[in-house]
């Protein structure tokens, strides 16, 4: 990837960005949203089973760590596209959504763990991972519909 910029009009008027000279913008790896996922999932997965692996209750630190590493690292370059994925509508909705989720499944599992006493124990492990999938493709979906569009424009200034 291309580190030469350009200022380009924005939609806002008066607005100019910085964005590459030559070729499409690249998304994020897929399997940084997959980290995305399980950061978003850590808590939950870490009392499901830190009674009986004490070990887990650090997963979300170590989780938040590694986030931080690779901000710093490997993702430095592509800081400025991740900014703008994240400060997306799309990405609004997404946590409105996850929010959401995450209420109505800590109340429906309640509900069923009250009349199926084993479903219980489990409670934390399904809400984890269906967090985990929820938010891997929810943000994957919002870098691609964020990237369509902004390579779209690009494709028509040429």
């Amino acid at each position: 990837m291309d580190d030469r910029c350009e200022e380009v009009p924005m939609r806002e008027a008066g607005a100019t960005g910085t964005r590459p000279v030559e070729g499409l913008i690249e998304g994020l790896p897929g399997w940084y949203f997959v980290l995305v996922g399980l950061l978003v999932a850590s808590n939950d997965l870490s009392l499901q089973f830190s009674d009986r692996y004490s070990w887990v209750a650090l997963l979300p630190l170590v989780l938040v760590a590694v986030h931080l590493t690779l901000w710093f690292t490997l993702l430095a370059r592509r800081r400025r596209y991740l900014r703008a994925v994240w400060r997306s509508k799309q990405a609004l909705a997404l946590v409105a959504v996850l929010f959401t989720l995450r209420l109505l499944l800590q109340f429906g599992l309640a509900k069923l763990t009250g009349e199926a006493a084993p479903l219980h124990s489990y409670t934390h492990l399904v809400i984890g991972l269906v967090m985990l999938v929820v938010t891997t493709a929810g943000a994957w979906f919002d870098q691609w519909l964020v990237l369509r569009v902004v390579n779209r424009d690009a494709n028509r200034r040429r």
